[in-house]
């Protein structure tokens, strides 16, 4: 008897040991594998939306130009470019940039506008020739034209009120250009290569009369048979950039360097690519510190007073382009140029 009672106390340490677990251990560990599982995919799910933040989000909220404390954004600028139609991003960034700096700029002089006229213009636009018209039907035109241009309400206005904006400022810099200006009077010779440049200005600086030289060997006919004289022109006027900084820089009775002249040729395709279409040499003739301008000279320098204006203002200003690596580059054009492909 004492025998058997001891042989039952040995076999209970045993099958403790064998049978650990307490109760509801089950429960545990399936509670444990549903937290990993949940994780797991949280962290997959996670995974799968900051690459799909990083393609199809990103990209649109990326700041492509900021002009002081402005910034605009690539979802803004490609719809710039769709409503432009078939215009390259560099020259859409030129765009935007100018609109900012007028926008920055105009209020120096006063010039503004209001939402009441951003108003009178949005009726002008929607009446054309009509004499009347219901505010439901304005109301559905302008929803149409949100919709036709996939601008907001707020953008819409915007560019609308730089365009006001541009076209006051445009008028108020033109009636303030001066009458009288410096200006220089110029022959030219048009040849088509470097050397026939070179060598005519070799025949000059040998003793040879500038117009003689002109009437013999200048393409270009009507400046041609009259000695070379293209007339007196202020700066900012309608020469030919590197002509004009040539003209202004030497003194009277001097002749140039050749200057190459870069214009646009057709290629077989029939699209406009730039080349060089010949070379000038140019004599400055005379001088003049303040000379009365001829209408042709004031009507150039009105046309041109904007982009003046802009071209210095610019400087006052803290302008950035910026793009996807380093600043606006070639991968971020292309980019662009990707988008605007898709059908």
């Amino acid at each position: 008897m004492s025998l058997s009672r001891r042989k039952r106390s040995d076999k209970r340490p045993t099958d403790q040991a064998t049978n650990p677990a307490p109760v509801g251990g089950g429960h545990q560990g399936r509670w444990t594998r549903i937290i990993i599982a949940a994780v797991v995919i949280a962290l997959i799910a996670g995974t799968i939306g900051f690459f799909a933040y990083q393609q199809y989000v990103a990209p649109y909220r990326l700041v492509v130009i900021t002009a002081d404390d402005t910034n605009i954004r690539m979802d803004y600028f490609l719809k710039r470019i769709t409503l432009a139609g078939e215009v390259d991003p560099i020259s859409m960034l030129t765009q935007l940039t100018e609109e900012q700096i007028i926008i920055l700029g105009a209020p120096q002089y006063g010039i503004e506008v209001s939402p009441e006229e951003i108003d009178e213009t949005l009726k002008t636009m929607f009446l054309g020739d009509s004499e009347s018209f219901s505010e439901s039907e304005f109301k559905e035109w302008y929803r149409q034209s949100l919709n036709e241009s996939e601008l907001s309400d707020t953008e819409y206005r915007d560019i609308l009120a730089i365009g006001l904006l541009s076209s006051r400022l445009h008028r108020y810099l033109a009636e303030r250009v001066p009458t009288v200006a410096e200006q220089v009077q110029i022959h030219i010779i048009f040849v088509e290569t470097f050397k026939e440049a070179e060598e005519a200005r070799a025949r000059w600086d040998a003793g040879e009369d500038f117009g003689d030289l002109a009437r013999e060997l200048s393409l270009d006919e009507i400046t041609g048979e009259q000695g070379g004289e293209l007339g007196w022109f202020p700066q900012g006027g309608t020469l030919n950039p590197e002509v004009e900084f040539a003209a202004f820089s030497l003194a009277t009775g001097n002749v140039s360097q050749p200057i190459t002249f870069v214009g646009e040729e057709a290629t077989p395709q029939g699209e406009p690519v730039s080349a060089i279409l010949g070379y000038y040499i140019i004599k400055v003739s005379d001088k003049a510190a303040a000379r009365e301008l001829d209408e042709a000279s004031l009507n150039a320098i009105k046309s041109n007073a904007l982009a003046e204006w802009i071209s210095v203002e610019r400087g006052k200003h803290t302008v950035k382009w910026h793009g996807f690596n380093n600043g606006f580059d070639s991968y971020t054009d292309a980019w662009i140029r990707f988008q605007m492909a898709k059908p």
